[in-house]
């Protein structure tokens, strides 16, 4: 605990005592104000008899509230005007100067006790707008998780239900069509399953998600669920970290699992060797995710136009690639290994977030009236 904090909490237990014991407390400190004063008169003269009775106000104030504060105060003139004004031993006031001194050093300590203890209610104010705030922040982030969790089930269920569609599909198209579907809701699924375990970029927003912790443990969760241990492919990962937003960690995701289970369907035909390696980094004002592998490439520059993704599947892959790539504002690319060995897809897509980019774009003014 820090100092800061041990002082407010002594504060707040101190000021939770009867009231009997913090004007009992009160007079205390005033009378031991009083027999220091006594014992230093020859320090501090006789000129100014209520300077050191401001402390026991102030002390008095801070510690308990403003009615101790007051009561210092009022203790503290009576004192001082029997103990050190003339004539000694009574509480009448002989000289001229004394009146006013002891009217002044009345306000000031009643001005002191005031102000202290306003601060004190304007700190119970802000601690309490502060636990309300980490109230809400703890239901909000309840809430979340339980929405991701509740979208990962719901869409596992879909993908088990097109699968079971799949099965009693009256034609090999459809099975294949209803099977592709459900492979995409699995990847949906898991992208919504990691963002629910997984940690947030900023504590203070879990809207928001650390590319590198994403991007990586996405990859586990592929390699572990597509290859199993089973097929000799490795996947590397290598993201760097930056801030994202979720409605586009998602959409970055979806991306990220069709091109790495892309690779792994078509790309090691026949228990092939290979090695599918992932990147994400930031090229200026942009973020640049790469899938490459050394499989089997491309049968040639025209399928990237005809729509399907290699030599095999239905080109709901390619189409779903440009459709989240032009939701991210980015654009999709992809090309031949070198020497034609494998595939190289990258994904390009602003790091300024879209809703950004609209607020800071220039307003036009409307034409003027003919």
């Amino acid at each position: 605990m820090s100092p800061a904090n041990r002082l407010n909490h002594l504060i707040r237990q101190t000021r939770a005592q009867p009231v009997w014991l913090r004007y009992a407390t009160t007079l205390g400190i005033v009378l031991a104000t009083l027999l220091v004063r006594m014992i230093s008169d020859r320090a501090l003269g006789e000129s100014y008899p209520f300077m050191l009775f401001f402390v026991p106000v102030l002390l008095s104030a801070c510690l308990f509230d403003h009615g101790s504060g007051l009561l210092a105060t009022a203790a503290s003139a009576v004192l001082v005007t029997w103990s050190n004004l003339s004539p000694a031993g009574t509480l009448s006031l002989d000289h001229a100067t004394d009146t006013p001194m002891l009217v002044m050093f009345m306000a000031i300590g009643a001005a002191m006790s005031g102000m202290v203890e306003t601060m004190h209610r304007a700190v119970a104010r802000a601690q309490r707008a502060h636990a309300e705030l980490v109230e809400s922040n703890r239901r909000r982030d309840m809430l979340l998780h339980e929405f991701r969790h509740r979208t990962r089930n719901d869409l596992q269920s879909l993908s088990a239900l097109l699968l079971l569609r799949a099965r009693a599909a009256t034609s090999e198209a459809a099975g294949e069509g209803l099977r592709e579907a459900a492979g995409h809701a699995r990847a949906l699924a898991r992208v919504h399953g990691w963002l629910a375990r997984g940690a947030p970029a900023d504590r203070d927003d879990p809207a928001r998600v650390d590319t590198r912790e994403f991007i990586e443990g996405l990859c586990r969760d592929l390699e572990v669920t597509q290859t199993g241990g089973l097929r000799p492919i490795g996947l590397r990962a290598s993201a760097e970290s930056y801030s994202l937003d979720t409605e586009r960690a998602v959409h970055l995701g979806l991306v990220l699992n069709e091109l790495v289970t892309n690779a792994l369907k078509y790309g090691f035909p026949d228990e092939r060797h290979g090695v599918i390696s992932v990147r994400f980094t930031r090229s200026a004002e942009e973020f640049v995710l790469i899938v490459s592998d050394d499989g089997i490439g491309q049968a040639g520059a025209d399928d990237e136009a005809a729509g399907s993704i290699r030599t095999s599947g239905t080109g709901l892959g390619t189409r779903l690639m440009h459709g989240l790539a032009a939701q991210l504002r980015g654009r999709f690319s992809r090309a031949a290994g070198e020497a034609g060995v494998g595939t190289i897809a990258q994904l390009r897509f602003p790091v300024v977030e879209p809703r950004r980019l609209q607020l800071d774009a220039p307003r036009l003014s409307p034409p003027a009236a003919a």
